[in-house]
């Protein structure tokens, strides 16, 4: 989130280890992909190695995009954790 003292992280989601379905989590997410001078909020998908953090991809969002979100990236992940995989 863009604050008056900069960029600051206040959550994050670990989507595992499976970069495809990360991506494929990341693609139904809303927002914009294009850097706007009103932007707040952004989404960065990011890949881990050797423990340090590369960017991949990053969404800009609104409020209404942050809430959809969240709800898309817990029930996918639910999704995922329990539910079998034929």
């Amino acid at each position: 989130m863009k604050t008056i003292k900069g960029l600051e992280t206040y959550a994050s989601f670990y989507l595992g280890s499976d970069e495809k379905f990360a991506r494929r989590i990341f693609d139904l997410i809303e927002g914009d992909r294009e850097i706007k001078e009103n932007s707040i909020i952004s989404m960065d998908l990011t890949q881990r190695h050797k423990g340090v953090p590369y960017p991949v991809s990053i969404l800009h969002c609104n409020w209404e995009h942050l809430a959809f979100n969240t709800k898309l990236i817990t029930k996918e992940m639910f999704k995922e954790l329990n539910l079998e995989h034929n």
